[in-house]
């Protein structure tokens, strides 16, 4: 069971349709009902608002119900009169005070609450022109039942649960909002908020969100309750909840929703991106058997709201907290998680100063520094016969780089020959005089500097024109996106580079996952949503489902704690290599 929460503040669904008055009653051993004939688009979650009705009590009669409804299928709705229910529900109703948060509106406020903005407006004079951050707010006969997304049947082994979803429908040329929101159970002013409609014409051809419950009616195993126990296993130390039914996981994401200062739209676009391969995984972990709630709020690149999402959350139980995608802004929720006891993963490749002395933080991407040892390893241990020449650059990032390749290179292991090939060391003025006529040679230029790499390989190509065998050359994976250099000098000297990870639209694995999520969304996946799908299926079949993942699509994570007290990081790096102005994978390499 799984619930997808997108929040700048927890949305709660209202009820907005009132009991029909004109609906057939039918009579059965002795009790009455209402006829309900299921039309396309309806949902249990909408019937059971459109009847004011328990979830529970529609299940109890409509026997099957439980594998979803059907178009054209026939539901008995219980008649409830006064204290007559099957289960009466007890609605408590009370006035409490809300104080504005940052990103929040009147809108959201209203379903947070469960009643209308009118109400609101009505006890708060004003507040029809807007709210401030800070204001006091009045709210209401606030119903807590309006904010129950979970119903447990009682004396029954099932749990019946909604998560929202988006769904996109095609005008036809029939319709209108109206009879839409009638179809689908959905208040206009909700279509209109989600489609940002300012008003309720549409028109054939139009394409249109529709904002859903979906149900889901799940078995519930009774097991024994086992006491919590410490397991450590390698990798990690953590504490095993074994009486844990349900975890929570909370995604910061930078969608930048009201485009506001900072407002980027490609950081904005690759928030959605990681968010879409997220709830693909999800997917797939709720069919594993995993109980989840997920919360995604929209963390901006803004240290206060950040703090502020992190202070809205002090008294969850979160069992995983995910980005932001803003390697500054992950040491506030790293200190966090580290006073909550909270795994911390980064999606991203982060400082690896927040790695010390913070066990909860695990970097789901391998840092420059451990791409470029991956690199030592694999040339130590494939290059034979030929002549390695170490470049050393200038600036104070690439020595960082270049230090990582020698001290890797002269201290690994040698497993194949037993024998250390020699190291030449150079540097960007002389590197030209080791230049064979017979070719021979493997460069390598440690740098993510375009200006360096770019007059590297200008010299290189000038230097070494009348040769009758082949030079390659190891960079790093930022030169496939620097446009300066020679695509054809790419080519031609063969350029390998240590990456985080392979994502090749061949592969099997690939393939699978893009038809999903073309199904899903009607788009190809983009990197940043394979990053999204890798990052939470490894993280929560192992941490939660504790169960060993296989390889993602295009990253085989593999945890490595750096050192006692610290954090992880992912140690598994791919080599790959440019042939033929194609992209192919060498080897994996990892400790």
């Amino acid at each position: 069971m799984k619930y997808w929460t997108l929040i700048t503040f927890l949305l709660a669904y209202v009820n907005f349709f009132a009991q029909p008055n004109n609906a057939e009653i039918e009579e059965k051993d002795g009790k009455k009902y209402y006829i309900h004939f299921v039309q396309a688009g309806n949902s249990l979650w909408g019937i059971h608002n459109l009847y004011n009705v328990n979830v529970d009590d529609i299940v109890a009669v409509n026997p099957g119900v439980e594998n979803g409804v059907q178009e054209g299928q026939k539901l008995l709705i219980p008649v409830f009169e006064k204290n007559t229910s099957l289960n009466p529900p007890v609605i408590m109703t009370t006035e409490v005070k809300h104080i504005v948060k940052s990103q929040e509106t009147l809108y959201g406020i209203s379903k947070k609450y469960g009643i209308s903005i009118e109400k609101i407006i009505a006890s708060n004079p004003g507040t029809e022109k807007g709210v401030k951050i800070g204001q006091e707010l009045i709210i209401p006969s606030v119903d807590s039942s309006k904010i129950i997304t979970s119903i447990p049947i009682p004396n029954k082994n099932v749990i019946i649960s909604f998560s929202d979803t988006i769904i996109l429908h095609v005008v036809l040329a029939h319709e209108t909002l109206y009879s839409i929101s009638k179809r689908f159970m959905v208040p206009v002013v909700d279509l209109q908020s989600v489609n940002d409609l300012t008003n309720s014409k549409i028109k054939p051809g139009d394409v249109i969100k529709i904002p859903i419950k979906k149900e889901k009616i799940q078995k519930v195993e009774i097991r024994e309750v086992k006491a919590n126990k410490i397991e450590n296993r390698g990798d990690q130390v953590r504490v095993i909840n074994k009486t844990k039914t349900e975890y929570s996981i909370v995604i910061l994401l930078p969608f930048f929703l009201d485009k506001g200062n900072g407002y980027v739209e490609s950081v904005s676009d690759l928030a959605t991106q990681f968010y879409m391969g997220a709830q693909l995984a999800i997917d797939s972990l709720d069919k594993l058997g995993l109980n989840s709630k997920v919360y995604v709020f929209d963390s901006q690149n803004d240290s206060v709201t950040i703090k502020t999402v992190l202070s809205q959350i002090e008294s969850e139980s979160v069992d995983l907290v995910i980005g932001p995608l803003f390697p500054d802004k992950m040491n506030i929720v790293a200190r966090w998680c580290k006073a909550h006891e909270v795994q911390f993963i980064c999606p991203v490749s982060p400082n690896s100063e927040i790695l010390k002395g913070n066990p909860y933080v695990y970097a789901a991407i391998p840092s420059d520094i451990t791409l470029m040892e991956g690199a030592a390893k694999y040339i130590l241990t494939n290059t034979n016969k030929t002549q390695i020449v170490l470049v050393k650059p200038t600036n104070t990032k690439d020595l960082l780089l270049y230090d990582s390749f020698r001290t890797s290179f002269l201290n690994s292991p040698v497993i194949s020959s037993g024998i250390r090939p020699k190291l030449i060391e150079t540097n960007l003025q002389d590197f030209k005089t080791y230049i064979r006529k017979d070719g021979n040679t493997l460069f390598i230029m440690p740098t993510i500097d375009e200006i360096t790499a770019n007059l590297f390989m200008n010299t290189l190509a000038a230097s070494s024109k009348n040769l009758n065998g082949s030079i390659s050359v190891f960079g790093t994976k930022e030169w496939l996106n620097f446009d300066k250099i020679n695509g054809t000098n790419k080519n031609k000297f063969n350029l390998h580079f240590a990456s985080p990870n392979d994502f090749n639209y061949s592969y099997s694995s690939t393939k699978k996952i893009l038809k999903k999520y073309r199904k899903a969304y009607g788009a190809d996946m983009p990197k940043m949503a394979v990053q999204g799908f890798d990052v939470i299926l490894y993280f929560s079949s192992k941490y939660l489902l504790d169960k060993e993942p296989s390889a993602g699509i295009m990253s085989d994570i593999k945890m490595v704690q750096k050192g006692e007290g610290n954090g992880f990081e992912n140690n598994n790096c791919y080599i790959l290599k440019q042939e033929d102005f194609e992209i192919i994978k060498l080897a994996e390499t990892y400790e």
